[in-house]
């Protein structure tokens, strides 16, 4: 999915209200989250299952963190977590920057989730 079908996907949905700097307004813009492109089918999946459990769209952060997805929101309600947890865990097993499988590895002291031919060129930049 690339940035320009995850800012349609958010403005379909009418973007997604910030927990701080409201006045902002609502983010329309995949650049928001700071993860490369291969994730973005994961949050939009994370995001559609939200939705229907009657999320509000709150969201603090959505980042890399130790090679996996981090999505942090304002309120949790029920089953909330267990979504969030579940893209996540696939995230672990997503290359962040094609979609493809990927694994959870270590270049150059930072961890990250690459295909193989992602992890070979991160290993010679």
């Amino acid at each position: 999915m690339s940035k320009e079908e995850m800012d349609e996907f958010l403005v379909s949905i009418g973007g997604l209200e910030r927990t701080y700097l409201e006045d902002k307004g609502p983010i329309l813009d995949a650049h928001y989250f700071t993860v490369y492109e291969g994730w973005y089918p994961l949050i939009k999946d994370l995001i559609n299952e939200l939705i229907a459990l009657g999320w509000d769209k709150r969201i603090a952060q959505v980042k890399e963190k130790f090679g996996g997805l981090r999505f942090y929101i304002e309120t949790y309600s029920e089953g909330y977590q267990e979504v969030i947890s579940k893209y996540e865990r696939l995230s672990y097993k997503t290359c962040e920057k094609c979609g493809n499988d990927g694994t959870n590895r270590k270049i150059k002291n930072w961890l990250c989730t690459l295909c193989d031919e992602h992890a070979k060129e991160k290993d010679e930049e």
